[in-house]
């Protein structure tokens, strides 16, 4: 590096250059004033030392000693201490020098402060997102991964960080997907199955880290999994009913056809038909009006009619209209009614219907000189209707699939019954509506135990 006066004269500045040329002037001044001699060398020298003194004080104090304060504290700014301040407030060029220097701090302190307060907003943001984000590098090395994916995969962002994403999403579709989104640098959705540590179905949508010069993919995963379910029920859904009203009407047309061909001459035969016909047309109604009711209980089209009602009152009334068909099988029916049993908050036509629906069911699936017993009670905050049979019981494969809509354990022994498959999903929308529950236990052969909450 070649010496540059005016260079070194700009980074010190010319005021204390210019006193330190005025002292080296008035030196060599005296110096001609005073030629040295043999006999006039200490006395020069003890005139000259006082200046070489002032000159080598006042280059420490106003040259020296600032530049080390301003070496400090850039060495301080450089380990990421941005509170540390040159106080030096003279008013020439150092002084300058410093007053820049602080303020070049004050304002990285600001920018630092506003990059780490959009940094946790963005936090902030990935955090609170429903949807799981995984971010990769160019490599496919992970960039971060937020809580939404943690809690689906069952990962952590701190484990991940830095490995390879094969390393840390064992999916080899997902990978694949990744690797292409990476290489095209396009965007792509893509729709993935996980099977650990929950069958879970994602929607994930691959977009290139725009303006990276290092490339990457973020991967959006959206849990589609509930609406997947949803439409694989209503599929089912439209093909029960399809199915429930095709039996009925293919029974009719048939025996339509049947009376038209001539059997209309046999009236014995007719009577018959027109038996059979009037039960299935009996039966496609009793579907209808189920459909129609669950229908408007689920859209809340009907909301109930909320009064204080005693459930010992509606137990033996149901037990009243249900009396008949379990003496026909020789079924005995008991009720347990608790004395103290306060009252409820109900609609009563809807929670007749819930009761009515359990008795029934628990009759025609008892056989006969079986036993049926009604209990209510209290527990806790809330009022109970049990209803427990020895009936034929239910699998326990099935037991979690008694209230879905048109599932039957017994298809053929339903349908004997004239059951529509829908009561119980009536039975369960109702007691939801009404902020309650139910619950079902049961095993083969030794009967069932229906139980509905209701809050008191």
């Amino acid at each position: 590096m070649k010496f540059s006066p005016a260079k070194m004269a700009r980074s010190i500045g010319w005021r204390p250059i210019a006193s330190y040329f005025l002292l080296i002037f008035i030196f060599f001044a005296l110096l001609k004033l005073f030629p040295v001699t043999r006999q006039n060398a200490l006395g020069v020298a003890l005139l000259t030392f006082p200046f070489a003194v002032l000159l080598a004080w006042m280059l420490l104090k106003r040259v020296v000693l600032p530049l080390n304060l301003i070496s400090e504290a850039a060495r301080e700014m450089a380990r990421g201490n941005l509170e540390k301040e040159i106080k030096i407030y003279t008013n020439d060029e150092i002084g300058d020098l410093a007053k820049s220097i602080n303020l070049l701090a004050s304002r990285l302190r600001r920018t630092v402060d506003e990059i780490t307060d959009e940094k946790n907003r963005m936090r902030a943001i990935l955090h609170s997102m429903a949807d799981g984000v995984v971010a990769v590098d160019g490599t496919g090395r992970v960039l971060l991964v937020n809580p939404a994916v943690e809690r689906a995969l069952r990962i952590t962002e701190e484990a991940s960080r830095g490995k390879e994403i094969v390393e840390v999403v064992r999916h080899y579709d997902f990978e694949r997907y990744l690797k292409e989104a990476l290489r095209n640098q396009q965007e792509l959705r893509r729709e993935i199955q996980v099977l650990t540590p929950d069958p879970r179905i994602f929607s994930v949508q691959f977009t290139p880290l725009k303006g990276s010069d290092r490339g990457g993919v973020v991967a959006l995963l959206r849990d589609v999994t509930e609406r997947r379910q949803l439409e694989q029920m209503r599929n089912d859904f439209v093909a029960n009913v399809s199915h429930e009203l095709r039996t009925p009407m293919t029974s009719i047309k048939g025996f339509l056809e049947t009376l038209l061909d001539g059997a209309l001459d046999d009236r014995e035969a007719a009577e018959h038909f027109l038996n059979i016909m009037s039960a299935e047309t009996d039966r496609l109604t009793r579907l209808i009006d189920d459909l129609f009711a669950l229908s408007n209980i689920e859209n809340r089209k009907i909301l109930p009619k909320k009064e204080l009602l005693s459930l010992g009152n509606l137990i033996l009334k149901v037990i009243s209209i249900l009396g008949q068909s379990a003496g026909e099988k020789s079924i005995k029916l008991d009720t347990v009614i608790a004395a103290d049993m306060p009252p409820v908050s109900v609609d009563e036509d809807m929670l007749t219907r819930v009761v009515i629906n359990l008795v029934d069911n628990a009759i025609k699936y008892t056989s006969a000189g079986g036993k049926v017993m009604v209990e209510t009670g209290c527990d806790g905050d809330r009022a109970f209707i049990r209803i427990t049979d020895t009936g034929i019981g239910i699998p326990e494969e099935s037991i979690s699939r008694v209230f879905e809509r048109f599932y039957r354990v017994d298809r053929a022994r339903s349908r004997q019954y004239g059951g529509t498959g829908l009561g119980l999903a009536i039975v369960k929308h109702v007691l939801e509506v009404h902020g309650g529950s139910i619950e079902v236990c049961s095993r083969i052969g030794l009967g069932s135990v229906f139980t509905a909450y209701l809050p008191l």
